[in-house]
């Protein structure tokens, strides 16, 4: 085997803590500043920005050790995209170049992951993992009581593998905490029920566990139970101190939830931590607009943009606020700002055309929707305001 499918091997085999930490040195490797991280079903999903060419970039990421077809991880990665986002895929599968990919999202397949590893000096972290798991194996591995512990949980047996674990005082606290793991595993594979089931076992014996209840909080949120979620997030909140991920993990719940009120407190407590945090700026004026406070959700937008100013999509969501006051003069200007920063996107010459069209300024509208088709040939929306335009004028 070469030295290059060895090393990709191993990735797909190392722990979740270690492929997570793995795939945060490449990103710190190659410039970028990281403000959301979850695993997905054994997959790692980020959110963050890079500087190119001296415009920042917002991205969502995910690095993929799955065996499934590379079309449909495009495809998955391309649902958690937003207007303002582009998306990058790392996998450690070969790509074939002729492969049918999204326009949005650029992948790095496993020569290029490789490649990275390399250039980034981590060839030598994995080299670690090997040795140590080497070791780990030569040594016999887990005890028979934490092997006979799994052996239960596998059979479901949730309480009598609690007690066998506990039956050991000489027990080291990780191997207790096997578990939890077994939870974790679940979640990593997208097995959330067995996920929420082994973990409401878990937490009834260790009702203090932090970490037990963000994962249940992340199994709930996975199959949709918003309330339970917020609900778990706010028992790991109340044992510890504030946590970042948990907060924006329960106020994004909240906001789908459609309690306004509740998020902003959250998103608020999130910015006393990290008052940089753009994107909290942002969903914060979400809220308040939702709540027609728009002159709160102007203050949080500006916020945003004073720290990102070609943050796209808060530009974008400025302009909605300027929509809902009726002052299109005003969203008019800031359209202008995305069209400047962002000329090639079909959809911001629609939304100038748009307002141009309110205005009664027919010629300028026909000139950007005719323009949004340019772009966009399959942007039936502008297609149609082209007729409505033409129809007026």
């Amino acid at each position: 085997m070469s030295e290059k499918n060895e090393v990709l091997e191993t990735v797909q085999n190392i722990n979740r803590e270690y492929f997570e930490t793995l795939c945060l040195k490449v990103l710190e490797g190659l410039g970028f500043e990281i403000s959301n991280i979850k695993s997905v079903s054994g997959d790692l999903l980020a959110e963050g920005t890079i500087e190119r060419k001296s415009e920042t970039k917002d991205f969502i990421i995910k690095f993929t050790r799955s065996s499934e077809d590379i079309s449909s991880e495009v495809q998955s990665l391309k649902s958690f995209l937003s207007p303002s986002t582009e998306g990058l895929l790392f996998t450690t599968k070969k790509i074939k170049r002729t492969s049918h990919l999204d326009q949005r999202i650029e992948v790095v397949d496993g020569t290029k992951l490789y490649l990275l590893l390399e250039k980034f000096n981590l060839l030598s972290d994995l080299v670690e993992f090997q040795e140590e798991k080497k070791n780990f194996e030569s040594e016999g591995g887990r005890s028979d009581l934490i092997r006979n512990g799994e052996k239960l949980i596998s059979e479901e047996n949730f309480e009598k593998a609690q007690k066998t674990y506990e039956e050991e005082e000489d027990v080291e606290d990780d191997q207790k905490l096997d578990f939890l793991k077994e939870g974790k595993l679940f979640l990593e594979q997208g097995k959330y029920e067995k996920t929420i089931d082994v973990l409401e076992k878990y937490l009834e014996m260790n009702p203090e566990e932090i970490e037990g209840w963000i994962i249940l909080g992340d199994s709930y949120d996975a199959t949709d139970r918003n309330e339970e979620a917020v609900q778990a997030y706010n028992k790991a909140i109340n044992l510890g101190e504030k946590d970042l991920k948990v907060l924006k993990k329960k106020g994004r719940i909240l906001y789908k939830m459609k309690r306004y009120d509740e998020a902003i407190l959250c998103f608020e407590d999130v910015l006393e931590l990290d008052p940089k945090a753009k994107e909290v700026w942002n969903n914060k004026a979400l809220c308040h607009m939702r709540n027609v406070e728009y002159e709160e959700s102007l203050e949080s937008i500006n916020n945003a943009l004073s720290i990102d100013p070609n943050f796209e999509e808060a530009l974008l969501n400025k302009a909605l606020i300027f929509e809902n006051i009726g002052e299109l003069k005003s969203a008019l200007e800031v359209v202008n700002e995305l069209i400047e920063s962002f000329p090639n996107k079909s959809e911001y010459h629609y939304v100038k055309g748009a307002y141009f069209t309110e205005l009664e300024r027919y010629d300028e509208a026909l000139e950007h929707m005719n323009k949004a088709v340019e772009l966009n040939p399959e942007n039936e929306r502008a297609r149609i305001a082209i007729l409505e335009i033409k129809r007026k004028n």
